[in-house]
């Protein structure tokens, strides 16, 4: 049995090179060459009969049967269908067959079930997603909710791979993920916090990275606005300020301070930021940049602390808040407060290029 299956794999991967051959045959720049080659009619045959069998997605979903090699293979088949500087007949063909597979994206999400075949998924997928339109189909079809799944994989090569895949669906055209996550944001949130609470170092890291990444870019700016509102998205952001890694409360301080600077801010919000100043701002003047391209941190980091001092201490007699750990329970929140909001009546998110430049553009619409 063994034997007949090595036979069959070298089978394969002889068929696969053959493929991967004629590709590179039409590749533009494989032989440094700027100039499009001519296509044979043969070899959009070949093509089209390898696209018409439906054989791309049927190898896909073997991958998890297939040994090492051949992965490797099917992987690099894969990715060449796709080169950029194929003829554009050639992509637009493939882009359309993957574009409206009914199966190709769920195939892909589900590969990271299987922690020999997870990296080589995570590979296609992201190769398929320099395409707007595949971006699109992906996130359209739903399967961005397993795959923030498969971020949380106990496996952390799985997981840190499901997060990487995740923030190239989310940031690599995000004039398609844009309009897309400001209309089905509160599902998104409402899968994207179980990264935020796993409890993990590498997933959380990673998680607020893309959080702020997100939140801080002008395409998200209504998802953004809806997360800045949510209560339980500020507790959840302000125990993570508390973690014991200066590397977590750091990543935490740029989704944080976003909450801070929000001139139309909710009620309860403002009443939690409020009832915790003292505390949050002895918390802020602790931390530090961990990144060295985070040059404007500190900066960042006074205007907050400034802006909560100018906080007015609109509070009833009520007992001050418990002290704000990081607990299951969450931070606990002030319940009697003065509902003025005397913030400024309008927030400009007209510049958002960086985190320096969003935080800023805030401070000037104040």
């Amino acid at each position: 049995m063994q034997d007949i299956k090595e036979e069959l794999s070298r089978d394969v991967r002889k068929q696969l090179h053959t493929i991967l051959d004629l590709l590179k045959d039409l590749d533009a720049e494989g032989g440094n060459s700027r100039v499009e080659k001519p296509v044979g009619r043969e070899q959009m045959e070949v093509l089209e009969q390898f696209i018409a069998s439906d054989l791309p997605v049927q190898l896909l979903a073997q991958l998890s049967t297939l040994e090492f090699e051949a992965r490797k293979d099917v992987m690099n088949l894969s990715c060449a269908l796709l080169w950029p500087s194929l003829p554009e007949e050639i992509c637009q063909q493939v882009i359309d067959y993957l574009r409206y597979h009914p199966r190709v994206f769920e195939l892909l999400v589900r590969g990271y079930s299987n922690e020999e075949a997870a990296l080589h998924c995570g590979v296609v997928l992201r190769s398929f997603f320099r395409k707007g339109e595949l971006v699109e189909a992906f996130l359209t079809s739903g399967q961005i909710f397993e795959l923030i799944r498969f971020a949380s994989h106990p496996c952390i090569d799985v997981s840190a791979d499901a997060i990487y895949t995740l923030r190239k669906v989310m940031l690599e055209h995000k004039e398609v993920s844009g309009p897309w996550l400001n209309a089905n944001n509160k599902e998104y949130w409402s899968f994207f916090n179980t990264l935020l609470e796993s409890e993990d170092y590498c997933i959380e890291r990673q998680a607020l990275t893309l959080l702020a990444g997100m939140l801080l870019d002008a395409h998200f700016q209504k998802a953004m606005i809806d997360y800045v509102n949510n209560v339980k998205h500020l507790q959840l952001i302000m125990n993570l300020l508390r973690d014991d890694s200066p590397t977590i409360q750091a990543e935490a301080f740029h989704a944080f301070k976003i909450f801070v600077v929000n001139p139309k801010k909710p009620v309860k919000v403002h009443q939690i930021l409020v009832k915790n100043k003292d505390k949050l701002i002895l918390l802020l003047q602790s931390l530090h940049a961990v990144r060295t391209d985070d040059a404007n941190f500190a900066a960042d980091q006074q205007k907050v602390i400034n802006r909560l001092l100018a906080m007015p201490a609109r509070v009833s007699s009520t007992p001050a808040t418990s002290n704000l750990s990081r607990t299951n329970s969450s931070v606990s929140m002030a319940t009697t407060c003065d509902t003025t909001n005397s913030e400024a009546p309008e927030w400009e998110l007209a510049v958002k290029r960086g985190r320096s430049a969003a935080l800023a553009g805030l401070d000037r619409s104040l």
